[in-house]
């Protein structure tokens, strides 16, 4: 978590004068909100993503890129086969400068990665449903086990748990932090508890064995939030009580 948040702090500095405190979009503060302002929600393996050039987002110049991905599993809108859509960079001038607030995490959609991916459609195609901002997940390269492959039509329940199942995964393989630091797999901890609530307690509890002691930490904090709101797990789908 040191580490994004320094990551942030850097990409602020390097924000051309003309951006400073201009960036208008929300960073959404639940899981679920990224679900909200989605009309397609895949996972899929990026093929390949280039440089399209310079684009007004907002009043902000944005760099675009467009990707192709390898869609694997639907949970929320029609898609099959591959996806094509365009996600944005900070478009940082070598002769800018500036400080601006911290931001958060901007997107990296990188070839022969797997991702959790949240578009719009829009005249011309799809888009990553915010611009710039990190919203993606990293996976694991292969869908769990015996995992649905289209969940479009599914119970909120069942996606929540899908989906919650992927992002554990995913926790779950991200090699221990170096000492002083939290870890990449912190990131999942926040998006887990939206989607399964008090059922996120086993989850939480593998990272007790965690050789960082700072990741240990950070997964009794969730799980503390979760006995403090006396949340429990009633069914597999993930229902918070």
């Amino acid at each position: 978590m040191r580490a994004i948040a320094a990551i942030a702090c850097l990409v602020s500095m390097l924000l051309p004068v003309s951006a400073q405190l201009r960036l208008p979009w929300t960073f959404p503060g639940d899981f679920r909100d990224r679900l909200r302002i989605s009309d397609l929600v895949v996972t899929g393996t990026i093929e390949e993503t280039s440089a399209i050039g310079v684009q007004t987002v907002d009043h902000i110049e944005l760099v675009g890129n467009v990707a192709r991905a390898r869609i694997d599993r639907i949970f929320q809108g029609s898609a099959s086969g591959e996806v094509q859509f365009v996600w944005h960079r900070l478009n940082v001038s070598p002769t800018g400068g500036g400080v601006v607030a911290s931001i958060p995490p901007t997107a990296n959609f990188r070839p022969h990665e797997r991702y959790l991916i949240f578009l719009k459609q829009i005249a011309t195609g799809w888009v990553v449903a915010m611009p710039l901002y990190a919203i993606e997940f990293k996976l694991a390269p292969t869908p769990p086990s015996a995992a649905m492959a289209d969940l479009s039509q599914a119970t909120t329940g069942s996606r929540y748990d899908a989906l919650a199942q992927e992002l554990e995964t995913a926790a779950l393989l991200v090699p221990a932090p170096q000492s002083g630091l939290t870890g990449e797999a912190a990131t999942y901890f926040p998006a887990i508890f939206d989607l399964l609530g008090g059922c996120a307690d086993p989850f939480y509890r593998r990272f007790f064995s965690s050789p960082s002691p700072d990741l240990r930490r950070a997964a009794l904090n969730w799980l503390q939030l979760i006995r403090s709101r006396h949340m429990t797990c009633k069914n597999s789908a993930g229902k918070i009580n």
